[in-house]
């Protein structure tokens, strides 16, 4: 088999951001607890022309996928297969597939390149389980925790989809060992539920308006280069070139907002009352993450940080439920304090409305509510309006432990 050489098609290198907190982010790439660790979605194809929806279509009970990203790692990828046929023979369950991985820019030359690789096969059974991809490579670096392109790495995948192991390089004894330690173990594993049944499951793509396609793609941004990977310590966000990263445990609080005006939502929008962030797709609704600390994402050297994020997923629930999920909010609590019945920023109990800045388009109040007068019955404006009563009022404009009202003028 012979990997051709592929660029990830984006317009920067990924690159290590800011630590939140001035901590690093802990991936799998550091740790080999593969806790919350699942295999990407993704359409491969066999050197056959037979199309393999993965993880799902993986051969065994149990696989190592290995991953490769150029052409002259072919030699790495070999030393792993006599090892691995042996294992095979002695173990039905055990199913081991090569996977080429492949930048979006040489998928109109993928004929040619599937062709010459399958020339080169006149074994079938190789054929078969080589799988070509051709994707933005952030969709299996991201998730994989994958930090160096310049070897190959090993992943251990059970039925499900969720990784057991990981180990990059040739083969040679020490990772060899590891591996053996690994499938041992997985013996005595429960059988992990599917993706779909985890809250923080696998990645989220955008959800695209066709009005706004052109216009994105001229930009770098695609349903193949637009995505939102979630793990229980990574949170990543994929807009074309523009990457965004924090940790789950940064997140204070998430809002399900829209719709929105298009001139302030699509495409990669900065605020300027709050620099908050948007990457958007579409003008019906996103999620929006209010974060402790702030990140960078909008510019290239990070000089610009925002303290929230939104984001146009297509699974807007799902994706939401997850974060608040590994963030550890109230899900009753899903964003800045509303009124009750208007819509409008509520306060605590006798505290003096403060006015706040302009929030970004995406968490700001929606065009329905009227914005010439304040409402009369709830813990609005105008100051030192008190709050109704609890039973008559929504979990979200609870205020909390009632306060004394403050002295002086009202």
């Amino acid at each position: 088999m012979t990997i051709q050489d592929q660029a990830d098609g984006s317009r920067r290198p990924d690159r290590p951001q800011a630590a939140v907190g001035g901590a690093g982010l802990a991936g799998p790439a550091d740790s080999q607890d593969m806790t919350g660790v699942w295999f990407p979605r993704l359409a491969a194809r066999d050197l056959d022309g037979c199309e393999v929806a993965l993880p799902a279509g993986l051969p065994g009970e149990w696989n190592v996928v290995i991953v490769a990203f150029r052409r002259e790692q072919q030699d790495l990828v070999d030393s792993w297969v006599p090892w691995l046929e042996q294992r095979a023979a002695a173990d039905p369950r055990l199913g081991f597939v090569e996977l080429p991985a492949i930048g979006l820019r040489w998928q109109p030359a993928r004929p040619v390149i599937d062709g010459g690789m399958a020339a080169a096969i006149p074994d079938q059974k190789t054929r078969r389980r080589t799988l070509t991809v051709y994707t933005d490579i952030r969709r299996i670096t991201v998730p994989l925790g994958i930090t160096d392109r310049n070897t190959i790495w090993l992943f251990l995948v059970d039925r499900a989809g969720q990784v057991r192991w990981r180990g990059s390089g040739g083969q040679d004894a020490a990772t060899a060992a590891a591996l053996t330690a690994a499938l041992a173990n997985l013996t005595g594993l429960p059988a992990a539920a599917p993706p779909a049944a985890e809250p923080g499951a696998g990645q989220f793509g955008m959800a695209f308006d066709p009005r706004f396609r052109l216009p994105l793609a001229a930009l770098g941004v695609t349903s193949a280069t637009a995505h939102v990977t979630l793990t229980p310590d990574r949170l990543i966000a994929c807009f074309g070139p523009w990457v965004c990263r924090t940790a789950p445990s940064n997140v204070r609080a998430v809002s399900l907002t829209g719709p929105y005006r298009w001139y302030r939502a699509i495409g990669p929008r900065l605020s300027l009352a709050d620099h908050g962030l948007t990457f958007g797709t579409t003008t019906t609704g996103g999620v929006c993450l209010q974060l402790r600390d702030p990140v960078p994402g909008i510019d290239p050297i990070g000089l610009i940080r925002h303290p929230n994020l939104t984001l146009t997923v297509a699974d807007q629930e799902r994706f939401a439920a997850a974060m608040r999920h590994y963030a550890g909010t109230d899900p009753r609590h899903t964003g800045p304090a509303r009124c009750c019945q208007h819509g409008w920023p509520a306060t605590p109990t006798w505290r003096r409305h403060r006015p706040a800045p302009r929030p970004s388009p995406s968490c700001a109040i929606p065009r329905s509510h009227p914005r010439s007068s304040p409402p009369t019955t709830c813990c609005c404006e105008p100051p030192w309006r008190p709050c109704p009563p609890a039973s008559s009022r929504s979990p979200a404009c609870d205020p909390g432990p009632a306060t004394s009202p403050p002295a002086g003028p009202r």
